[in-house]
């Protein structure tokens, strides 16, 4: 069994979609600190001016600090529903598939969310069912689990009986291999290339609402995922 752990990001890239395709179970960790300005809460879109920008998500900052992901509120005194999904209209109106996609798109970011990590799960399932994606997810919140760090993943890989941990490219810099190979787990590392795709402004690493707004089902394929 191959299980890939990876933090709930909001609007996801293209890599995170690959990689989930390629495992038997995907562990959303949720479970670890929140890190400010990463992209648990943003993430990068482009206009129709081809300018790329930040879509960012407010949350609340009082006591974040010590917070894990799961725990994160959103900040529902400012009015970022509708301000974010204005400017994603103001981006990507004009795009083929957008009339298709934005209904469903815009009961999401309207939803009523209170909590960070179920308005990035909405998003989640929506991308991926719209890639045909369907493997399994956990969140490791719910979980029993301990450790940090590599000690983390590998309880994690145990306690759902992965005997392959399929790491993102840069786990070669941290993972504790050693520990991985006394428990029997092997470590295989994500191989991803970013494709390229005809777009009014074509640019990399944005998220994947960028790809399904230019080519709707066609997305999965271009994303280089069997068909």
């Amino acid at each position: 069994m191959i299980v890939t752990i990876h933090q709930p990001e909001h609007l996801p890239w293209l890599g995170f979609f690959h990689k989930m395709a390629l495992c038997d179970v995907y562990v959303l960790l949720d479970s670890v600190q929140f890190t400010k300005n990463n992209y648990q809460n943003r993430n990068r879109l482009i206009d129709h001016d081809g300018v790329v920008f930040w879509s960012t998500v407010p949350i609340r900052m009082v006591g974040h600090t010590d917070k894990r992901i799961t725990d994160m509120e959103l900040d529902n005194n400012q009015p970022w529903p509708r301000k974010i999904w204005a400017r994603i209209v103001g981006a990507y109106r004009r795009h083929p598939y957008f009339n298709a996609l934005a209904p469903e798109l815009e009961l999401i970011f309207m939803g009523g969310h209170t909590r960070l990590v179920d308005l990035n799960l909405d998003l989640i399932q929506h991308f991926r069912h719209q890639l045909g994606i369907s493997v399994p997810m956990v969140r490791s919140s719910t979980m029993v689990v301990e450790g940090n760090r590599s000690e983390l993943l590998l309880s994690i890989c145990k306690s759902l009986g992965a005997d392959t941990y399929l790491s993102g490219p840069s786990g070669r810099d941290y993972l504790d291999t050693a520990l991985f190979s006394a428990s029997g787990v092997a470590i295989d590392y994500h191989a991803f290339k970013h494709p390229t795709y005809s777009a009014p402004n074509f640019r990399p690493y944005l998220s994947t609402l960028d790809l399904l707004f230019n080519h709707g089902p066609k997305s999965r394929e271009i994303l280089g995922l069997s068909v």
